[in-house]
């Protein structure tokens, strides 16, 4: 079986997502930090391109610092839901039958919480910080991925190549590497691109209300919440972090979508 046929195209939202968060702070024209005082709520111009807040700070730069902030904390919620969503389905398709009998009962029980209660029981015993609230919301996400590659590996294994590599001889690391991989790998990369757009959105609903640390630090759900109590007279301090949460989340989506329907054999 050759392995997943890859293209730029079917790699570019991850491109572009990732290139955001090495480069954003470099296109930053003021201290994100910074307050400017007579400067308050500014229109764009030719100083402040998307305005400023109701403390004088630019907003254009506290969009890119923020973003590469935002971009990181959801990649590590969806490293640390793969990372252990991958290593408890594996354990269910493998361990002896009472074991996975005990897993599957385990896993039931936490995917009957919403997600979300998960993570605020988790986050409530850490410290409030936005990276202590992307690995609750990774921790909260396992059970979902975990299920996921269960029956993507389970679907894979019953497949009649995988019998056929085992009747000729082929070792337990070649069917590995070279059929069960590549089969079950679309629909991993996939969900991984839905828990990602997952942890971005429910991260910023929880920064929004102040769950994710120290608001004097950028990121986008803490500019929402602050840009909501002027959005009267300065909207675009809302649609600004909103229109980026709203196009990294369609591009997280493309890439789900590309990589699902891209052949694998």
């Amino acid at each position: 079986m050759p392995p997943l046929r890859v293209n730029f195209g079917l790699w570019l939202p991850i491109v572009i997502l990732a290139g955001f968060v090495l480069i954003a702070p470099q296109l930053t024209n003021h201290d994100p930090l910074k307050p400017n005082s007579g400067d308050e709520l500014a229109s764009s111009s030719d100083k402040y391109w998307l305005g400023t807040d109701y403390l004088g700070r630019d907003v254009f730069s506290r969009l890119m610092v923020g973003g590469q902030r935002t971009l990181s904390a959801a990649f590590i919620a969806t490293g640390v839901a793969i990372a252990g969503g991958l290593l408890l389905g594996g354990v269910l398709i493998i361990a002896p039958a009472p074991i996975r009998w005990l897993l599957s009962i385990l896993l039931d029980a936490l995917l009957a919480f919403p997600s979300i209660l998960t993570a605020l029981v988790i986050l409530t015993a850490l410290e409030p910080s936005l990276w202590t609230l992307a690995l609750a919301l990774g921790i909260a996400a396992i059970p979902l991925y975990a299920q996921v590659a269960a029956d993507a590996l389970r679907a894979t294994l019953t497949q009649p190549f995988i019998e056929g590599a085992r009747s000729i001889g082929a070792s337990r690391l070649y069917i590995l590497r070279r059929h069960i991989i590549p089969t079950a790998l679309p629909a991993l990369a996939a969900f991984g691109s839905v828990i990602f757009s997952w942890s971005l959105i429910y991260q910023a609903a929880l920064t929004f209300l102040g769950l994710g640390g120290d608001i004097s630090q950028p990121d986008w759900g803490t500019m929402l919440a602050q840009g909501y109590r002027t959005i009267r007279e300065t909207p675009l301090l809302v649609i600004a972090p909103g229109g980026m949460l709203m196009i990294c989340v369609l591009l997280a989506n493309w890439f789900a979508d590309t990589i699902g329907k891209s052949p694998s054999r």
